[in-house]
């Protein structure tokens, strides 16, 4: 009786444990896909913008070189942007996985205390979670306004920074200065967060549509 005791107690914890393995290694492999893509595409970029044949190379991609330390539209510059793309690439990928995992991890361990069938999981599984799906994708564009503008600001360059600018067009407040990142990155996270609501409504209401 106390070894079945022991056996039925222990199992909320063992399945508690292979879900944090299984989101840790999702973590890794997430990272490494989103490393290689990142890095391989401003490779690939870059050097179709230093071949294309075109009198100014890069015009536009040159721009990245503000962000990303010792990039350039060169054939070296093509090697310091892949390990830039895959730097920042396999970090946006830990923090929405991380973010978002956090909803799979909630409803696997609430299904498993309720006693639910394992053959329920894969349909559990499928749905999405708005509010953590909004916040993952809000967290990462949100970041990535706040950190690109204040990057602007402490390089000296925000009243030249005239592409920055152009998104007070469709963020108002926003402005290249640390209040105006914030502004802006509480808007695009209040956006992203409400698309993400919406996409998983929709979402959610087809697979139940074709789960019957």
């Amino acid at each position: 009786m106390d070894d079945t005791g022991d056996r039925n107690t222990s199992v909320p914890e063992l399945n508690t444990q292979l879900l944090r393995a299984a989101i840790k290694l999702n973590t890794w492999l997430l990272a490494g896909v989103f490393a290689c893509v990142g890095g391989l595409t401003l490779f690939v970029m870059t050097y179709l913008s230093l071949y294309r044949g075109l009198p100014d190379p890069g015009q536009y991609l040159v721009l990245l070189s503000v962000f990303l330390p010792g990039y350039s539209v060169t054939n070296v510059g093509a090697w310091v942007g892949m390990f830039w793309g895959a730097v920042i690439g396999a970090l946006l990928a830990v923090v929405f996985y991380r973010i978002y995992a956090r909803s799979i991890a909630a409803q696997v361990i609430s299904h498993t205390q309720r006693g639910g069938k394992e053959r329920d999981l894969q349909s559990i599984t499928l749905l999405l979670d708005g509010n953590y799906l909004g916040l993952a994708v809000g967290a990462v564009v949100a970041l990535g306004l706040l950190v690109t503008t204040n990057w602007l600001v402490l390089r000296g360059t925000a009243n030249e920074s005239n592409n920055a600018l152009l998104l007070a067009n469709y963020l108002p407040g926003y402005d290249v200065s640390v209040m105006g990142s914030l502004i802006g990155a509480l808007e695009v996270f209040s956006a992203c967060y409400m698309l993400c609501l919406l996409f998983s409504f929709l979402y959610n209401s087809i697979v139940a549509l074709r789960g019957k």
